[in-house]
């Protein structure tokens, strides 16, 4: 739902970068799972007002607590992420071939760049930067670890 960046105070609040479109899920009450842990914990306050969200999550107190989440995601359980939405961990490393079936290579990264997600593929080709757009990305089986993609043989010189 968000990437932790930084501590923000002395009493143990974190900046974020939403990663989700929608706002409720980060919002006070929120129970979220911090990337790694097995226990979700309470957000118990939202700050919206600035240019980064700021979050107090239960049991984060103090600068250095909240300075040590820096570059860790903040996570909801997979069964509630919407259909046809998965965590970047879950797709980092999935096989990728394009719609002929040619192998392209694997996920070896996820990051956005502006409004999209872009997924960073290392193969025979070198690396390529394939946007996650329905037109683009065919179809995504987790569990399979596949990527399908539609992709001109010309685009992927």
């Amino acid at each position: 739902m968000a990437r932790v960046l930084g501590a923000k105070g002395l009493a143990g609040g974190v900046r974020v970068e939403p990663l989700t479109d929608v706002p409720g899920r980060l919002a006070e009450g929120a129970l979220l799972y911090i990337e790694g842990e097995p226990e979700p914990r309470r957000v118990t306050a939202y700050e919206g007002g600035g240019r980064v969200p700021v979050l107090l999550l239960e049991g984060i107190a103090g600068r250095d607590a909240a300075e040590a989440l820096a570059g860790r995601y903040l996570e909801v359980e997979p069964e509630a992420l919407p259909e046809g939405t998965w965590y970047w961990h879950q797709l980092v490393g999935l096989r990728v071939t394009d719609e002929a079936g040619r192998a392209m290579g694997r996920v070896v990264e996820v990051f956005r760049a502006g409004e999209n997600e872009v997924y960073r593929i290392d193969g025979p080709q070198g690396e390529l930067l394939v946007p996650a757009l329905r037109d683009v990305v065919r179809g995504i089986d987790v569990e399979a670890g596949t990527m399908t993609v539609r992709w001109e043989p010309e685009e992927v010189r």
